[in-house]
């Protein structure tokens, strides 16, 4: 995730009147830096990874397993602790490697974490990459709560499910930048950039809501029209 600015987005139809603007200038500059360095040769090579994490939280009494949508007390506890490192607290197999550093993400469930420095092309680095992942993950988990946990799925299984998928829980009634049926606002990360830049702006320029519709199988046995049931409309 890019580095977050607090100030005040615009609205898309205030942004869209500058749309010729930025798309003009915006290859300008490309141009203009091409030009000064397309003879550089030699560089180092410099690269890196981000690893996104789902912070989920189990509850052995009711056998549930949550969202918990405590990214900013978590990023706030993992911000002074690494903070408070230094690079001699790294494990022996990364002295080459800085303290790492974690990110807000969109959900308010999520967190991100990348190497605190790039990596080379040099084979030690090659052979570190899987060994800082798995600190990084080691330090986060640390830090949690002793119900939590870091996942990284591609998708929480029950998110926007029936039922209470979120600690703490909220309705979706107030999806006021989404419109969304099935998520609550709260579940987004509050800074401006996301309900109001991203996603009521995308909602906007598209016209209509981000909908993904699955396939139906259809059969003898399916009713014609078919209306879903576990939607709220």
């Amino acid at each position: 995730m890019g580095l977050l600015y607090l100030g005040t987005p615009l609205t898309w139809d205030e942004a869209k009147q500058y749309a010729d603007h930025v798309r003009e200038h915006g290859i300008m500059q490309f141009l203009y830096t091409w030009d000064q360095v397309k003879d550089r040769c030699g560089d180092e090579l410099l690269w890196g990874d981000e690893v996104e994490y789902m912070v989920v939280t189990f509850d052995d009494k009711e056998k549930n397993a949550k969202l918990s949508l405590r990214q900013t007390e978590i990023l706030a506890k993992l911000s002074q602790v690494v903070g408070d490192l230094t690079d001699d607290d790294t494990p022996q197999l990364l002295l080459s490697m800085t303290v790492p550093t974690f990110h807000p993400e969109y959900g308010r469930y999520m967190l991100e974490s990348t190497p605190g420095s790039p990596y080379t092309g040099s084979i030690p680095d090659l052979l570190s990459v899987e060994t800082n992942m798995h600190y990084r993950r080691t330090l986060a988990k640390r830090h949690l709560k002793a119900n939590e946990i870091p996942f990284t799925f591609t998708s929480f299984p029950c998110l926007g499910t029936h039922g209470i998928f979120t600690e703490p829980h909220f309705s979706s009634d107030n999806a006021k930048s989404s419109h969304s049926l099935f998520l609550p606002e709260e579940i987004t990360n509050p800074h401006a950039r996301f309900p109001s830049y991203l996603t009521d702006n995308i909602r906007s320029r598209r016209g209509s809501k981000v909908a993904i519709n699955l396939p139906i199988f259809i059969d003898e046995k399916t009713p014609r029209p078919f209306v879903d049931p576990t939607i709220p409309w």
